[in-house]
């Protein structure tokens, strides 16, 4: 997907070993200030007080909407897949998501009809950019609940038998027997142990020039 009267050398060979514009990596540092200026060869002396990542001809995945002009190699790569139209485009905002490599043509992921397309881009439901929502597999627990107390009208109770009313549980899950650490919970996401890192995206070969 090209911008209007813009031809295909955007999309350049990488040298050898070299990663193409829109790969996406993790980036364990910190990072300066977008490049406020909107033009593809100025950063600004904010920019870099951290990282100079723009310098370096990437960019931290939040979302933001770039100039087709401006960004003609990153654009040629992304199109408006993750938002934009005409001389505008988005990059994909990562923020916060755990990244899953796309699961068409296979079952590993059963869920793929639930996927989305990103918030106003024009991508598939089912391609690169669609998101999912977070969701806990279906399962079950079954036990029996604790015999009722006996009474006279309740014989069968009386000898110790399970009672069959459903029995709810309140608050979450606890330590199992000899376990001492508490079981952690959140009632809004299920998730593994995890870590921070910002998700950056190549936008061009060329490196850009300081503003002084």
């Amino acid at each position: 997907m090209m911008a209007p009267g813009m031809d295909n050398p955007f999309f350049m060979r990488p040298g050898f070993g070299e990663l193409p514009v829109g790969s996406v990596t993790a980036f364990a540092g910190t990072l300066g200030a977008p490049d406020t200026a909107g033009a593809a060869t100025t950063v600004t002396p904010q920019d870099y007080t951290t990282n100079p990542l723009e310098a370096w001809g990437w960019m931290f995945c939040n979302g933001r909407s770039l100039s087709i002009y401006d960004y003609p190699e990153l654009f040629a790569a992304l199109g408006y897949v993750y938002g934009g139209s005409g001389d505008q485009f988005q990059i994909p905002d990562y923020r916060g998501y755990f990244l899953r490599g796309i699961g068409t043509g296979t079952n590993n992921d059963p869920d793929i009809g639930m996927r989305q397309v990103p918030p106003g881009g024009q991508g598939q439901s089912s391609g690169v950019g669609s998101t999912q929502t977070f969701a806990v597999e279906t399962h079950e627990h079954t036990y029996n609940s604790a015999p009722a107390p006996a009474t006279s009208s309740s014989p069968a109770t009386a000898a110790g038998a399970p009672s069959s009313t459903p029995t709810l549980t309140t608050g979450g899950p606890v330590p199992g027997q000899g376990q001492s650490s508490p079981v952690l919970v959140s009632q809004y996401e299920t998730r593994p142990l995890n870590v921070y890192v910002n998700h950056i995206i190549k936008f061009t070969y060329g490196l850009k020039q300081f503003v002084q």
